[in-house]
């Protein structure tokens, strides 16, 4: 473990009036483990504790059996060998009466970051009773690690461009098609944006979503060769791209932009404007309370959007939460989501994590879904992709 993780560690545990961190693992079941502890761990196949405190040295709890193949710096290395020892030098690892944060969920309410399985977390919680201890989830001290380098950032910014260039040659790409009377199929426009993000040199994970029509009513729609479907006049186009920088680390950016094919259909105008509108609602959420200097949790910005929308009479058409933080291995990434509804996310929103707001209503005849990235910054929020304010029209 560096001097500046164990640094910003201690941080969090000052921040959260929390007493200490316990990393658990076992054969790489804790990826934040593997991430902050960055063991020299040469042969490591059984259980190990590793506790960092608010106040002096880690300590490390590992099997007897493989002491001699791992190089622990800076921390005071115990060992175990059956179950009884383990037990006993876990009351000795744990601070009396402590409240200790882990990577689990309470009542699994944040799944992305619980990694440590019932029955260790069973064992833990009883020891720590013995002394009038308690043990925490460890998701929002996690935010910190989460956080986005100058570096990231920069290339999060040049994903941004990319993907706005890519989006507009794509309805550009339509428009022409359609101009020369030839036939627009879904497959052809998804093949299109992944050309032109290999032309730029980005990656992605899969390729676009590209509905049209009553394909857009499923929100992870899949268009497939001799599946897909045709442009017909009066259809809804949902094309949903993201892409970022090659580089290890690069963030995504990641937006959906809403098109009809000719005069949109009253219903799916008026759901169009529903979710544009919630959309807003989510980042004047965010920039509310920056502005006021109060801490908001991701929970917060979906219940406003979703209330928004359930006025609008889509309570029961908005299937899914309101954004996720952007990841760099994946599109969504572990930092805190703007969730009310898959699951109860109590993190903050915190600088310099970047995060999508991408409202949705999905109908059998069509599906509408308005997506742009936000970057949190010390000053507040900033938008850093297109904010789409009205129907693109195709064909016209």
């Amino acid at each position: 473990m560096t001097d500046a993780t164990l640094a910003r560690m201690r941080d969090e545990l000052h921040r959260a009036d929390l007493d200490a961190w316990l990393l658990y693992d076992f054969r790489g079941t804790n990826p934040v483990a593997g991430r902050l502890l960055d063991l020299d761990a040469g042969l490591l196949s059984r259980r190990i504790f590793a506790l960092v405190p608010r106040e002096g040295p880690p300590r490390l709890l590992v099997s007897r059996l493989e002491v001699g193949s791992l190089r622990a710096p800076g921390f005071d290395v115990r060992a175990y060998g059956g179950r009884a020892e383990l037990e006993r030098e876990l009351r000795a690892l744990l601070p009396e009466g402590g409240r200790v944060a882990m990577e689990f969920s309470p009542r699994a309410d944040l799944p992305y970051v619980s990694h440590v399985d019932a029955g260790t977390v069973q064992l833990l919680e009883a020891l720590l009773a013995e002394t009038g201890g308690s043990l925490h989830g460890s998701a929002n001290l996690l935010q910190a690690f989460a956080a986005w380098t100058p570096a990231q950032v920069a290339a999060h910014r040049e994903a941004a461009d990319a993907v706005m260039e890519v989006l507009e040659g794509a309805w550009a790409r339509i428009d022409a098609r359609l101009a020369a009377g030839e036939t627009v199929r879904e497959t052809e426009v998804q093949a299109h944006v992944a050309d032109a993000f290999d032309a730029r040199g980005f990656t992605y994970a899969h390729r676009a979503i590209v509905a049209f029509g009553p394909h857009g009513g499923d929100p992870h729609y899949v268009p497939r060769a001799g599946e897909d479907r045709a442009l017909a006049p009066g259809d809804p186009v949902l094309i949903d791209l993201f892409a970022r920088r090659p580089e290890v680390g690069a963030p995504y950016a990641d937006v959906t932009w809403m098109g009809v094919y000719g005069a949109p259909d009253p219903a799916f105008a008026a759901a169009w404007e529903a979710v544009r509108d919630a959309r807003e609602v989510g980042v004047a959420t965010l920039e509310a309370a920056f502005a006021a200097g109060r801490a908001i949790q991701g929970w917060e910005v979906d219940r406003a959007v979703r209330t928004h929308l359930a006025d609008a009479g889509y309570a029961e058409a908005f299937v899914h939460r309101t954004g996720h933080s952007l990841g760099s291995e994946h599109t969504h990434g572990d930092a805190v989501h703007f969730d009310d509804f898959e699951t109860f996310d109590t993190r903050e929103v915190r600088p310099d994590l970047g995060l999508t707001i991408e409202p949705g209503v999905y109908l059998p005849a069509f599906g509408v879904r308005s997506e742009l990235d936000v970057l949190i910054t010390d000053a507040g929020v900033e938008v850093t992709t297109g904010r789409q304010a009205d129907l693109r029209v195709v064909g016209g």
